[in-house]
């Protein structure tokens, strides 16, 4: 699963981008700090089937603390979109080139209007939000549509099929190309696709499909940044809007670093405690007024909450432990639960072998349900934390 970071430039990305992977990419007040897209791992939470079963797991990624599972995602954050980036303005189709991969997209807004259209500082509450996210959200469907016009020039005297197959590197599957031009009441002769306006109307429909948006509205520390939620989760009405403070929870981190605070970013109910009692007065004062604009008044700094509204309400991903011996839950090192793997909601035994490797799918027999001891129909659709044995002959 790879997880896209888009804004306009200057709204905090790359803070949400180091929050989220405990990373260092370079962050700065002025725009276009990133250039060349950063990539790293975040972690999301995740109930482990460990204690149900009563075995102590061994993760090979992440990690394991009371039966709370922390599962890898790759996230990769791109250099600040701007009004006409699809047609080279800015960084232009650089980073967006970069997004083909991700299957969801977070669209960081500044909560608090404090940054202008060009990413440059401005009073809080001086700038509308709502804006930024229209112009990211233009400037994508911009840009499939450029792709769709490119690869209609390529697919021309072509079947529908072999247009569709051009549209794999962005995600885009012949069934869901033809749902989306039946629902647009587009025929499959794709040489009637003339007009900018249909493939606009086009563009946005697989958008919305293959990189759906939540929206983090960032800097909630901020003055202003309160009627800026609000009204961001009032124009976006049926969207996922989380309130987000990306540059506290770096510097809660880089603090805990150090050993001057306890803190656990991905508790349910985030604390504060510090552990140096001569700690410098500035940074008291700061971590003061942390607790008090963003832990206390908004339950938290949202990062974790932003990671598992993409994964699991807007995706609505499952996760699933494939194990080797479903005797004692393992893998023939005996190590059990070794892997937890996150895979959409629907998801068969062969969407799980193909996760696992492609070979493994290729010549899947049967699968086992490892609580039940009992082989599993082909058609089986996989629960939340299910520990499947898959039996291949490879």
């Amino acid at each position: 699963m790879l997880i896209g970071i888009v804004g306009k430039p200057s709204t905090g990305k790359s803070s949400l981008f180091n929050a989220l992977t405990h990373g260092h990419a370079a962050v700065a007040s002025y725009p276009f700090t990133t250039i060349d897209p950063n990539k790293g791992v975040a972690f999301v939470r995740v109930h482990c089937a460990c204690a149900e079963l009563g075995v102590t797991c061994k993760p090979r990624f992440g990690s394991c603390t009371n039966g709370v599972r922390l599962v890898p995602i790759n996230v990769v954050d791109v250099a600040g979109l701007v009004e006409g980036a699809h047609e080279g303005r800015g960084k232009g189709n650089q980073f967006l080139n970069d997004l083909n991969a991700a299957d969801a997209l977070v669209c960081v807004a500044d909560a608090a209007g404090a940054t202008d259209d060009g990413g440059n500082a401005c009073a809080p509450g001086t700038h509308d939000a709502v804006r930024d996210v229209q112009m990211i959200e233009r400037e994508i469907d911009y840009w499939i549509m450029d792709v769709l016009k490119r690869n209609l020039a390529k697919a021309k005297g072509k079947s529908f099929d072999d247009f569709a197959q051009l549209l794999s590197g962005i995600r885009v599957s012949r069934d869901l190309l033809k749902h989306c031009a039946t629902e647009l009441s587009f025929s499959e002769n794709t040489a009637e696709w003339k007009t900018e306006a249909h493939l606009l109307e086009l563009a946005r429909a697989l958008r919305r499909r293959t990189k759906p948006i939540v929206i983090a509205a960032n800097k909630i520390d901020l003055p202003a940044a309160e009627e800026g939620v609000e009204k961001l989760a009032r124009e976006f009405e049926g969207r996922d809007v989380v309130p987000v403070a990306a540059d506290a929870e770096l510097a809660l981190q880089r603090a805990r670093e150090k050993g001057w605070i306890e803190y656990d970013s991905a508790a349910e109910k985030p604390d504060i405690r510090v552990l140096v009692p001569d700690l410098d007065e500035r940074l008291q004062h700061a971590l003061t007024k942390i607790d008090e604009s963003v832990i206390r008044k908004w339950g938290g700094t949202g990062v974790q909450r932003l990671l598992e509204t993409v994964v699991f309400k807007t995706l609505g991903f499952i996760v699933v432990f494939p194990v080797e011996d479903e005797k004692h839950y393992a893998d023939h090192f005996g190590n059990a639960l070794p892997d937890a793997v996150l895979l959409p909601k629907g998801s068969t035994p062969l969407q799980l072998a193909e996760a696992i490797h492609t070979d493994l799918a290729k010549h899947l027999l049967y699968a086992i349900n490892a609580r039940s001891k009992m082989r599993l129909a082909h058609d089986y659709v996989l629960q939340n934390g299910d520990v499947i044995k898959i039996v291949s002959t490879k």
